[in-house]
């Protein structure tokens, strides 16, 4: 796919999603709305996954399928609407007499999305780290790089106490400081084309896009074998904090890994397609190889 023809769909998708937030303020369809629109992004990585392929052999499953079904109905039919309701009855239970900073809840809803937005890439970016960095947080984790290709449905592929993990570090400091939930909304629509595209099979070229937006061109490095490559592009929809804090990796446009999959050291962990075994892998005797 041409340059222009990339940026544009990402462009034109972000701006929509923004503008989709905007005309449904106040409303009660507003939640309907955006994941509508989300399932609509959905079906369109998939139409251009065949259309334009990255590498046409990722399209055909290895057995990984299971596996991807498994973690995205646990992830978006279970936790996701669990934590929407309990990350913030739980911090007023905990935090009963703490309101935030008033100079926060009272800054203007454009400040506030920016801070949010900063705030969250940096919260993602530090857990994303962290699951690569410690060997028991890499044995949850080890269920996002299982898979020996990429394709939109890895979006969902994570061990449920990883996503609740970044899910906390990305969202109870926003809360804390006060941050109003509308803003919060805002970043989830504003990012939601980057990260719906991010593990697609297309064959995308975003050009100066690929120094701010993590893209599936830069998170195929991310999920190479080799740690040098894996251990790059922790960034969530944003590589503003890999880039400031020196993990940003972007050889050559249009370059990819040789191979993608788990680090070499972590090759006896469950293969992709065993969905129930790697949910238990990080409290089995065989735990805790770090790669």
């Amino acid at each position: 796919m041409n340059r222009l023809l990339s940026q544009a769909l990402l462009i034109g998708a972000t701006l929509a999603m923004t503008a989709l937030f905007v005309l449904s303020r106040g409303s009660p369809y507003q939640e309907a709305l955006l994941s509508g629109a989300a399932v609509v992004l959905i079906l369109l990585s998939v139409l251009l996954e065949r259309l334009a392929p990255f590498r046409p052999a990722w399209n055909e499953s290895r057995g990984d399928l299971p596996g991807d079904m498994g973690a995205a109905i646990v992830i978006l039919g279970v936790l996701e609407p669990l934590l929407k309701w309990l990350t913030p009855l739980a911090l007023l239970w905990l935090l009963p007499a703490f309101d935030g900073l008033e100079a926060v809840s009272r800054a203007p809803l454009f400040v506030q999305v920016f801070g949010v937005l900063l705030l969250t890439e940096l919260g993602a970016y530090l857990a994303h780290r962290a699951h690569h960095a410690f060997a028991p947080l890499w044995a949850l984790h080890a269920m996002h790089h299982a898979p020996e290709r990429l394709y939109t449905l890895n979006n969902f592929r994570f061990h449920p106490l990883n996503y609740i993990l970044n899910h906390l570090l990305m969202l109870v400091p926003v809360l804390m400081l006060g941050f109003e939930s509308e803003a919060v909304v805002a970043v989830l629509a504003i990012t939601l084309p980057a990260l719906l595209l991010q593990h697609s099979n297309i064959a995308f070229d975003f050009g100066w896009l690929d120094g701010f937006v993590n893209t599936n061109s830069l998170h195929r490095w991310h999920h190479s074998t080799r740690e040098a490559e894996g251990n790059r592009n922790f960034g969530r929809a944003l590589v503003i904090w890999d880039r400031l804090l020196g993990t940003y990796h972007n050889p050559k446009a249009g370059s990819a890994p040789e191979a993608v999959g788990l680090f070499a050291a972590s090759r006896s962990y469950p293969d992709a397609g065993r969905f129930f075994a790697q949910l238990g892998y990080p409290f089995s005797r065989a735990c805790c190889a770090r790669g």
